[in-house]
């Protein structure tokens, strides 16, 4: 019972020692110049591994909508769509081309599909802010 109770205090001084040295930047998505305020944006941050890291519904007021973040430095990609129906997905007319206005971080854009991973990797070493264009 003994060795239980100190592989847990190990366990519990290990994860406070993973956290205490990490850094973490405030990262503001923005959205401007929405066509319309219906629906909410539908916002997937992925790690420079292609993982995903973070999923957000962000309310849209005024045309315009944005979102505050906490990422830990390094390569993210971030991509979103404006959800006007509120069906919590990507509407594609009868040739799979999307109905919605959707992006890509850096604006990348891909031809015949969605841009290659790496034209949309942002390096986040400090705290900063991501302009979005959804077309």
């Amino acid at each position: 019972m003994q060795s239980i109770g100190t592989f847990l205090v190990l366990l519990f001084l290990l994860l406070g020692q993973t956290t205490q040295g990490q850094v973490w930047n405030v990262v503001t998505i923005q959205f401007e110049n929405l066509q319309t305020n219906n629906g909410s944006i539908m916002l997937l941050v992925q790690n420079d591994f292609e993982k995903e890291v973070l999923k957000l519904v962000i309310p849209i007021e005024n045309r315009a909508a944005s979102a505050t973040l906490k990422l830990q430095a390094g390569g993210y990609g971030f991509s979103a769509y404006q959800d006007e129906n509120s069906n919590k997905k990507l509407d594609l007319n009868f040739f799979g081309a999307p109905t919605e206005v959707y992006g890509f971080s850096n604006n990348a854009r891909g031809f015949f599909g969605k841009p290659a991973y790496a034209e949309t990797l942002v390096k986040i070493d400090s705290s900063q802010t991501i302009k979005f264009k959804l077309e």
